[in-house]
């Protein structure tokens, strides 16, 4: 009996791996962003919040292509699961910081209620980079850390994070073509 809970405790932890995946509160966030872009521009700010939203369009998109990279990397490699990639690991980290500021730029010059809907995303982000390893972003991440991530979960978690990103990423872009438009 004691084996059979062990053997069930020990396959229910090692399918709860810990990742926050915000990918879909940064998708939330960037269509409240477009929805009430009304609520937030002005002319004065214009030309900052377009330059902002471009720099973390940019930002965004270079993080994302470089999850897809590694994603397929590893399985073109078919790399098994434990071995650690400290250098990628890290360049996804660092990739995030940038989204972060850049995030934080935008939500400066935003209303009170974006402001603090971003600013919840971007300390619950600023938390799982800072975690020192206990907490990862996807899956991706903690596979690069050396858990033992199964090639479907890292193969879902490319799919939906990468589909997730995308339209944040179009959605970015057509409210900075809202703010332009304003802006004539």
């Amino acid at each position: 009996m004691l084996a059979i809970v062990l053997l069930f405790a020990t396959t229910t932890f090692a399918q709860t791996l810990p990742v926050v995946d915000v990918s879909m509160s940064l998708l939330n966030w960037t269509k409240h962003l477009d929805n009430d872009v009304d609520k937030y521009f002005t002319k004065e700010k214009g030309e900052e919040l377009s330059r902002s939203f471009e720099a973390l369009k940019r930002d965004l998109t270079i993080y994302m292509k470089t999850r897809k990279n590694l994603s397929d990397n590893i399985f073109r490699n078919n790399t098994a699961p434990g071995k650690k990639d400290p250098e990628n690991l890290e360049v996804l980290k660092t990739q995030m910081g940038d989204v972060i500021r850049q995030m934080r730029n935008v939500t400066d010059l935003t209303n009170n209620e974006l402001r603090a809907e971003g600013d919840r995303l971007n300390d619950k982000i600023f938390n799982v980079l800072n975690s020192d390893g206990t907490q990862f972003l996807s899956n991706l991440e903690a596979f690069l850390a050396g858990l033992d991530v199964s090639k479907r979960d890292l193969a879902l978690d490319a799919s939906v994070a990468y589909d997730r990103l995308q339209q944040s990423i179009n959605l970015l872009g057509s409210t900075q073509g809202k703010i332009n438009q304003r802006m004539k």
